[in-house]
C-alpha cells in the first residue's frame, strides 16, 4: 500500500487544455456599422457581423454555451448572448445558424452569422478582433481593420 499522494492530486485548480479549434472564419471579411445617432456614423462603430463555420472536425458546436470576446485598442469586452436573434445593445451576440432555431453547428462545414452588438462604439479605425470560443475547443479568432481582410490564427489555452 502507498499511502503517498499521486504527484498532481494537490494542484489546484485543476489545468484544463482546450481541444483543437472547429472553427474558421468564412469569408475573410468582418462587417461593422454604427448606431451611433448623427454624424458619427462611419466614424464609430457598435454594431459588428462575422462569419464562421464548422471545421468539419469532431462533433456539432452547441454556440448557446459559447463564449464571444471583443477587443479593440484598449477595449475588451466578453458579450453576454443574446436571447433574441439579433443582439440587444449593451454587449450582447447572436448565432443565426441554419438548424431552425437551435444553436448547434453541424460538423459538416455548416456556416453561421456571429452578430455583436457592443456596449459602446469603438473607432472605426480600430483593429477589431473577435474570439469565439466553443465551450473545451481553442476559440477560432478572427482579426480584421476597416477595408482589410480578416486573418485567423487558432488560439491555444
Amino acid at each position: 500500500m502507498n499511502s503517498g499522494s499521486t504527484p498532481d492530486s494537490d494542484i489546484y485548480p485543476p489545468v484544463c487544455t482546450a481541444g483543437e479549434p472547429c472553427l474558421e472564419p468564412v469569408g475573410g471579411e468582418v462587417t461593422g456599422s454604427s448606431s451611433v445617432p448623427g454624424g458619427l456614423s462611419g466614424i464609430y462603430v457598435d454594431t459588428v457581423a462575422v462569419r464562421i463555420a464548422h471545421t468539419g472536425k469532431g462533433d456539432p458546436v452547441d454556440l448557446a454555451r459559447a463564449t464571444v470576446t471583443v477587443m479593440a485598442g484598449t477595449y475588451l469586452e466578453i458579450l453576454a448572448p443574446s436571447g433574441d436573434v439579433l443582439p440587444q445593445p449593451g454587449g450582447t451576440w447572436s448565432a443565426a445558424t441554419s438548424g431552425g432555431g437551435d444553436n448547434l453547428l453541424g460538423a459538416g462545414g455548416e456556416e453561421c452569422t456571429i452578430r455583436l452588438c457592443l456596449d459602446r462604439p469603438i473607432p472605426a479605425g480600430e483593429t477589431l478582433t473577435v474570439l469565439v470560443r466553443p465551450e473545451g475547443n481553442a476559440p477560432c479568432s478572427i482579426t480584421t481593420s476597416p477595408g482589410a481582410p480578416a486573418s485567423s490564427s487558432p488560439e491555444k489555452d
